[in-house]
């Protein structure tokens, strides 16, 4: 499956709860996948293949997929408590799919980290305590509204065209850049992937948005 990114915008009075209430914030992340009817027999599917891992693996998977079924139980209640409420307004959220680290990569030119605001855009940001253990890859970043406008206006300094070229395989297999064999064939794709980047960050300053991200 692999490691893909997701960035997605909040009001302010939602962040503010978040920081308030940690485990508020990995209810509402965690929400749709809850609700995906086919995680829980996924998930029983796993049970039944652990017993040919070893023990320290197994043992994690177990603590893992345990308090993923706890957290599908109490999202069951929740619905049952709720249900008659209006429906929650659609959430804006744009995915990087595997392309994260790449696209990290020909802006910063850097494993992690960099210079500015484009650092922050795709692995910046502040973490939100993950109190219960049920996220994984460093759980859930924020970005506050003043640092999503320093970010949308540092990639609205970056060319687009540019990008494809560069994409160096020998340095980026170097810097152990997660689809750094794939360069540079195959990648056309990427000025439009940060065109749409771009806009969503765009879209979050405009509205005043805060942004969260996660790796899964």
């Amino acid at each position: 499956m692999g490691m893909e990114t997701t960035l997605e915008q909040i009001t302010p009075q939602q962040l503010a709860e978040f920081l308030e209430h940690p485990k508020k914030a990995y209810d509402y992340w965690m929400a749709e996948a809850l609700d995906n009817p086919n995680l829980e027999p996924f998930l029983n599917q796993l049970s039944e293949r652990l017993q040919t891992l070893p023990v320290a693996v197994r043992e994690q998977i177990q603590q893992v997929t345990g308090r993923l079924q706890s957290k599908m139980q109490e999202r069951r209640g929740l619905h049952l408590v709720t249900k008659d409420k209006e429906p929650e307004p659609q959430r804006k959220r744009f995915s990087l799919e595997k392309d994260w680290h790449v696209l990290h990569y020909v802006l910063n030119g850097t494993t992690e980290g960099g210079k500015g605001a484009l650092a922050d855009a795709i692995l910046g940001g502040e973490q939100i305590p993950d109190e219960e253990g049920v996220s994984d890859f460093g759980g859930i970043r924020y970005l506050s509204p003043e640092r999503v406008v320093a970010v949308a206006e540092a990639l609205a300094a970056v060319d687009p065209d540019q990008l494809v070229s560069k994409l160096d395989r020998k340095d980026a297999e170097a810097k152990r850049i997660y689809l750094a064999h794939t360069m540079p064939d195959g990648w056309e794709y990427l000025p439009e992937l940060f065109r749409d980047f771009r806009a969503f960050y765009e879209d979050a300053a405009r509205s005043g948005n805060a942004m969260l991200l996660s790796i899964s």
